[in-house]
């Protein structure tokens, strides 16, 4: 892995932070998706807290921006993708889905990575990276069971639905904050895109945010929604964006592979402890599609 610019260490400490980081953003954000009836509600709440900090932040531990027009107008873009599309999408999608399926999703990011950055240069990946491919969507076939009828499994399909426009979006993002990351801080590209898609997304959830009942937000509702304002959208976002500085797309998100077993474990002891329900889908379909896809995306990193 080529490294630019810093410590080899410090990048792969990054990494390893962002993956425990993930895993508790997965289980937490389950237990707020489930709390708050209404996923813009919390969407938008998620959103107008971190804007807030890094307003806070902005002047004393952030640098002031110091962006051109076109670079805003990047920003914006980068802000749609990551609150209305992103954000609202995974938590919509967490609400009926689990976080094992959520994180196996997400660790397709490498996946989709590599095949918008072939379709932009038009380039054909290679056999064994194709076949990777072919694996890593095995695995995800076999996890989602399209096959299987009921009402519980229809649930868990429009949840899984849901995150894969999620991914989708987040893949996006990471390719075009890829460009801006590498000239401007990564900190300030975080802050601003985040408030940009916050002031996007706001004017469609004022009306809910008026009679929604917030009184009836259990602890870990709460506690999610704190999670997830603090760790996943302030640190997380940091940290992906630092090394989206000093490495590629693709090796940023080699960081994704380690996120479903990492979410699942959590995800176990959360339910085993009452925070979770007890069935978190964690059969023996889902560990053998788990090995398949991230097998797969490990070939797609490995092999040129």
């Amino acid at each position: 892995m080529q490294i630019i610019g810093t410590s080899k260490y410090h990048l792969y400490l990054l990494m390893a932070l962002h993956v425990l980081f993930s895993a508790g953003t997965f289980v937490f954000s389950k237990a707020a998706a489930i709390s708050f009836a209404d996923p813009m509600v919390l969407t938008v709440c998620r959103g107008l807290g971190c804007a807030a900090l890094f307003l806070v932040l902005t002047g004393w531990k952030i640098p002031a921006p110091d962006f051109s027009l076109k670079e805003w107008a990047r920003l914006l873009v980068l802000g749609i993708l990551l609150v209305p599309l992103n954000q609202y999408c995974f938590l919509r999608g967490l609400q009926l889905t689990v976080p094992g399926h959520s994180a196996l999703l997400y660790a397709m990011t490498p996946l989709g990575v590599l095949l918008l950055s072939a379709g932009i240069s038009r380039k054909m990946p290679s056999f064994r990276k194709l076949f990777g491919v072919f694996l890593a969507f095995s695995g995800v076939l076999i996890v989602l069971r399209p096959w299987v009828s009921g009402a519980e499994m229809k649930e868990l399909r429009t949840g899984d639905f849901w995150l894969i426009l999620a991914v989708a979006s987040w893949i996006i993002y990471t390719i075009l904050a890829s460009e801006i990351c590498r000239k401007k801080n990564a900190v300030v590209v975080t802050a601003w895109s985040l408030i940009l898609g916050v002031l996007v997304m706001l004017p469609a959830a004022v009306s809910a945010l008026l009679v929604f009942d917030f009184k009836a937000i259990s602890t870990a509702g709460w506690f999610g929604l704190g999670y997830m304002v603090v760790i996943t959208s302030m640190a997380m976002m940091i940290v992906w964006n630092i090394l989206l500085k000093h490495l590629t797309p693709v090796q940023v998100a080699i960081t994704t592979n380690a996120q479903p077993p990492a979410t699942t474990l959590f995800a176990a002891i959360m339910a085993a402890v009452g925070i979770l329900p007890g069935n978190q889908d964690l059969g023996i379909l889902f560990f053998v599609g788990m090995i398949l896809s991230i097998s797969g995306v490990v070939i797609i990193q490995k092999f040129k």
